[in-house]
């Protein structure tokens, strides 16, 4: 079976599953008939803004899943950090449309993404350090007070001392680059 990829006008690459299976199909449609049905009803009520001629394509889904292990899976899909609103877009994210219609990793892209993801977990690991700086005050204990400054000044460093271009040229190496100051990723 084929799905529908595109990229939106936000520059996200999109896919859609035509519903092969539906009721409401109808009968003796061809593949390619239900696909061009899909995507007409895609662009009218879709809500993207698309023109029916806007790029897209027609790809076998095994093509796309066997991509998807290319890339990654979604690891650099989707921006690294949520936007204000807590959400991590695409239009952020490192995929690309590849010539045939399949994702592909924008890998420039990917290490910023990547490196907003390290930032995430950085960011929370200094808040653990804010209090762990709160009660070696509280305690006057100015031997803690300087190992968390320490710690806080490695977390702080990592955006700018972290690594994640020497040989890392593909997206499952950079998937495997994380700092070891931090907590090992799920």
């Amino acid at each position: 079976m084929k799905i529908i990829t595109w990229v939106d006008l936000q520059g996200r690459y999109r896919t859609v599953s035509p519903a092969y299976n539906d009721s409401t199909r109808p009968v003796g449609e061809t593949e390619a008939e239900c696909l061009e049905r899909v995507w007409a009803r895609l662009v009218a009520v879709g809500g993207y803004g698309i023109p029916i001629d806007h790029p897209h394509f027609y790809v076998e889904d095994a093509d796309q899943r066997a991509k998807l292990i290319e890339c990654g899976g979604t690891e650099f899909r989707y921006a690294g950090k949520p936007d204000a609103a807590g959400v991590r877009d695409g239009k952020d994210g490192a995929w690309e449309m590849d010539t045939d219609g399949t994702p592909k990793v924008n890998m420039t892209k990917a290490r910023a993404v990547h490196m907003d993801t390290i930032r995430v977990s950085r960011d929370a690991e200094l808040v653990k350090e804010d209090l762990n700086m709160l009660k070696a005050l509280e305690a006057g204990d100015s031997s803690a007070q300087g190992t968390v400054n320490t710690k806080k000044q490695t977390l702080r460093d990592i955006p700018a001392t972290f690594d994640i271009t020497t040989d890392v040229d593909t997206p499952e190496k950079l998937k495997a680059k994380w700092p070891a100051e931090l907590p090992a990723r799920e």
